[in-house]
């Protein structure tokens, strides 16, 4: 396998930057990706491109109404650290639907968008990805590698100094049409993103970056790029899925971990040191604004899905920040109680969904009173999670 080393620099620049080598790229033939029809986003490029933003409402409703797709319809999936499990919950009642114990703790999950797959990454003590079926929660698969494992290195694991083999793989996040899942491997000797080719079921590459702190990442599924924060050098590297080639490398301040993307063209990217959100232009991949949200610690980002409002939690305030994204302000902060995590925007922008870790629960917000309106208790420590769509018609 042929090993090539790129130097980073701007695109349509014949300069190399003065930077060192930021990745290695271990590469198996590129994928052509098809552009997706994805619900959340076509819909709104379609509206873009004929200029019917008047009547978003009543034209968002015909077109999920065609591809039998309802709006309101969507469950919750909370990754529970302590107890290795993962629950399905009822966002209306709070009930558990399904649930799925693992070796060891799950920590990120994303949905295939065809719904026919769960990918739960279990980073520590037998590091690897587990598939579930979404409808089921029982295991169809298991996603292991060598670049998963790592030679032994002591190093501090939240209150413990742990004897670590694992190359944590963590972070997982899909292309736009769900043909290749990305899983970082931040504990790896050179830390970076193994790449899963889901239609042939294999590990087709990975690409390395000489960068620390990388933990969470997302990919934007209108322009296929991956966006990943990198906490512990404060930089966000920017990968164009179609070819696993980087594009840039941004400097943003604070420490990165979240990201998320707003419908026009944004990303968001969340802070854990200096209780920042950074907006990133995506067309230049500029940084654009920095948003002080008054809250402090770590904790992640989300936009939603109408691009109105987005959210970032604050473990050592433990709150939530809800932040007006066209004036770029903090509108409210909800305080949680301790340990939240992931926040989640319900698909009609009505309801925010808040992982509680210590709490044992999760904090639902009502966006229009910007007040608590219920909490589910669920496992011991809901951390991480993501939400399940359902096809109107589908069994549940």
């Amino acid at each position: 396998m042929n090993t090539e080393c790129a130097h980073w620099h701007a695109p349509g620049s014949s300069e190399r930057s003065s930077r060192p080598a930021l990745y290695q790229s271990e590469r198996a033939t590129p994928l052509s990706v098809a552009h997706p029809h994805l619900r959340d986003y076509v819909v709104l490029e379609i509206l873009r491109e004929v200029g019917m933003r008047r009547t978003l409402t009543t034209t968002l409703c015909a077109l999920f109404f065609c591809v039998g797709v309802s709006a309101q319809d969507h469950t919750i999936i909370a990754l529970s650290h302590s107890d290795f499990t993962a629950y399905e919950v009822d966002p209306t009642t709070g009930d558990i639907l399904n649930q799925f114990t693992a070796a060891d703790q799950p920590h990120e999950g994303v949905v295939s968008p065809d719904g026919h797959n769960l990918f739960v990454a279990i980073p520590l003590n037998h590091p690897s990805v587990v598939i579930l079926d979404p409808q089921t929660f029982e295991e169809k698969g298991r996603i292991e590698s060598p670049y998963f494992h790592r030679s032994p290195d002591i190093r501090p694991y939240g209150d413990q100094t742990i004897t670590n083999t694992s190359a944590l793989p963590h972070g997982v996040a899909l292309n736009s049409d769900g043909t290749k899942l990305y899983i970082g491997v931040e504990w790896a000797e050179v830390p970076g993103l193994v790449v899963y080719d889901v239609t042939q079921g294999r590990v087709t590459n990975k690409i390395e970056l000489l960068l620390e702190g990388g933990h969470f990442f997302a990919v934007d599924h209108r322009t296929d790029k991956l966006y990943y924060p990198h906490r512990d050098d404060d930089r966000v590297v920017v990968l164009d899925t179609t070819t696993d080639d980087i594009l840039k490398v941004i400097d943003v301040e604070g420490g990165p971990v979240g990201v998320d993307f707003t419908p026009d063209g944004e990303a968001w990217i969340h802070s854990d040191y200096n209780g920042t959100v950074t907006v990133i232009d995506m067309e230049k991949d500029e940084v654009v604004q920095v948003i002080d949200t008054g809250g402090s610690g770590p904790g992640r980002i989300a936009v939603s899905p109408d691009g109105r409002y987005a959210a970032s939690t604050r473990g050592e305030t433990k709150d939530v920040a809800i932040i007006d994204v066209q004036r770029r302000a903090v509108v409210t902060r909800v305080s949680l109680g301790a340990g939240p995590g992931f926040p989640l925007f319900s698909p009609d922008g009505k309801k925010l969904y808040v992982m509680n870790s210590r709490e044992a629960d999760i904090v639902v917000i009502d966006l229009e009173s910007m007040e608590e309106e219920a909490r589910y208790p669920v496992g011991v420590d809901p951390f991480g999670g993501t939400l399940r769509h359902r096809v109107v018609g589908a069994s549940r």
